[in-house]
């Protein structure tokens, strides 16, 4: 591969080795989004070098599975899918107070982390309908015992849009 298209792939990998640290690592997305397994192989290579603070490796590793433009706008596509799955799973296990059906829903996400028990699940459940209520500050008290990070403010009040969606422990409250 030459320089020039070395160069052009940076942003392409640096955005694949994002994708791998913001997501719960998934490989039946990116199996969806129609990777090889040797593309697959990369994308976890490249996590794991990622994780070890060596991105300049990690963006190798993908260059080098061909992970090009297309293959990264289907990555993308297949991410959004199965987080609004996920989404939609989870807020019906809620709805139905189906502890076992939020575990399936949230599996390999940051929320299998916090909730872990039928307890946490019976208070979060709570805590959604108090939100729901109308309860803010109730809510938000059981979800900072459970162990979710309140989120940030920008100085103005406003909530910045960081959370779960990230891969970290937040809530909006």
């Amino acid at each position: 591969m030459n320089t020039k298209t070395k160069a052009l792939l940076i942003p392409i990998a640096a955005f694949a080795v994002t994708v791998t640290g913001a997501q719960a690592f998934n490989s039946e997305v990116l199996e969806k989004a129609g990777l090889s397994g040797e593309q697959i192989s990369a994308f976890e290579q490249a996590h794991e070098l990622r994780k070890e603070g060596d991105k300049e490796a990690a963006r190798d590793v993908i260059v080098e599975a061909g992970i090009g433009i297309d293959t990264m706008h289907a990555v993308r596509e297949a991410m959004q899918t199965h987080r609004k799955e996920m989404k939609s799973e989870m807020h019906t296990a809620i709805e139905n107070e189906d502890y076992e059906a939020f575990l399936e829903a949230v599996a390999g996400s940051p929320l299998s982390d916090i909730i872990t028990t039928e307890d946490d699940f019976a208070r979060f459940v709570e805590a959604h309908t108090l939100r729901v209520e109308g309860e803010h500050q109730a809510a938000r008290e059981i979800m900072e015992d459970l162990g979710f990070e309140p989120k940030e403010r920008d100085g103005k009040g406003h909530r910045m849009h960081r959370g779960m969606h990230d891969g970290e422990k937040g809530y909006r409250g």
